[in-house]
């Protein structure tokens, strides 16, 4: 079966979703090009293998050159939900410890968000997970926060913003009022019985056709009262 590769970006990691054999020729050469393009832009990738049947020694050898290529360069790489089979070859070849296998994509962006943080020499962790269907919205509310401090990361979608509430651990959430109330899919409910544990800020309806410094204002200021001051405001306060 030909190698057959999709995307898609996850609170500042790429998951790249694999389907088929990673194998020397069009393969390999596929999955090099895919990867390489994608760090152009953003250098922490996921390598999702649920769907990969097999593995032979280019396919490992890629795997263990791209890895190097990106930390070489601030970036990383990791692998999640490889088969049995792909883990018992990295174990029998003793790559386990440097391709190390996750269970899932939650456990693989949580290894990517930590060597981040040791790259950074900060604490691993995200203050607010922002969570709305409108990317101008996400965009706008994680600039608003970045710039008062805060570690942000966001998703579009209630399936993402699962992975992420479990992989980065926030502090509290941000999200818009219809997503917080929905129960419709396992994934709605999951998250939403999950965030019954934190700290909640619903966005109100109006909230993007409302004055943007209002709303701005508005919004730093519960998220100051539930969390606490920004890096960037600690530190001004201090000074």
């Amino acid at each position: 079966m030909p190698l057959a590769l999709d995307h898609r970006s996850l609170g500042g990691v790429v998951v790249v979703t694999c389907n088929g054999r990673i194998v020397e020729g069009g393969e390999v050469a596929a999955l090099q090009k895919h990867v390489t393009d994608l760090a152009a832009e953003n250098p922490h990738v996921v390598l999702h293998l649920g769907g990969v049947e097999f593995v032979d020694s280019s396919g490992i050898g890629l795997l263990v050159r791209l890895l190097t290529r990106m930390r070489n360069t601030g970036g990383s790489l990791a692998i999640c939900a490889a088969s049995p089979r792909i883990r018992e070859v990295l174990k029998v070849t003793r790559l386990h410890g440097v391709l190390t296998p996750h269970e899932s994509e939650a456990d693989a962006i949580a290894d990517v968000f930590r060597y981040r943080a040791s790259l950074r020499g900060s604490a691993a962790g995200t203050d607010i997970l922002c969570v709305d269907r409108s990317p101008d919205v996400l965009a706008y509310v994680r600039e608003v926060l970045h710039s008062a401090g805060y570690g942000v990361t966001s998703a579009g979608n209630l399936p993402d913003a699962l992975t992420l509430l479990i992989a980065t651990r926030p502090k509290a959430i941000v999200i818009s009022r219809d997503l917080r109330s929905s129960r419709e899919t396992r994934a709605a409910s999951a998250f939403n019985e999950r965030a019954d544990a934190l700290p909640v800020i619903e966005l109100p309806p109006d909230f993007s056709t409302d004055d943007a410094g209002h709303a701005g204002a508005g919004l730093l200021a519960e998220v100051r009262k539930l969390v606490g001051n920004g890096e960037a405001d600690a530190m001004a306060t201090a000074e």
